[in-house]
């Protein structure tokens, strides 16, 4: 009987990884579905950074928008507060001759009386 020889696994070299040999030996279609999925992770990876820094500039954005609104409304605030004032009522009247009377209001009051009062 013929003897069988023994097929012993090709050794790994650094030399042979460089060279590509993992890809172009028998069996390296597994490889070949491993490095697509590889490239394909890579690439979910740096998409969703990207978006994710995008977002992160968005939000920068709008809350140098917010600060800039409430400095906005901080303003009108106290320029309407001022406006309320009566020395600012008085000054922007006295454009017009209005004034502070110096003696009370009186009221005039009619009587009304119910038709069944008077017959």
């Amino acid at each position: 009987m013929a003897k069988k020889k023994k097929i012993l696994p090709e050794k790994k070299t650094f030399s042979g990884l460089l060279r590509g040999e993992f890809l172009i030996k028998t069996g390296s279609e597994q490889n070949w579905k491993f490095m697509l999925y590889l490239v394909g992770l890579a690439f979910l990876s740096i998409s969703s950074s990207h978006l994710v820094d995008q977002k992160v500039v968005r939000i920068a954005e709008l809350q140098d928008k917010v600060e800039d609104l409430k400095s906005q409304y901080t303003d009108k605030h106290r320029n309407l507060m001022r406006m309320q004032l009566e020395t600012e009522i008085l000054d922007r009247t006295a454009v017009y001759g209005l004034k502070i009377p110096d003696k009370q209001p009186y009221y005039i009051v009619n009587k009304v009386y119910d038709n069944v009062n008077e017959k």
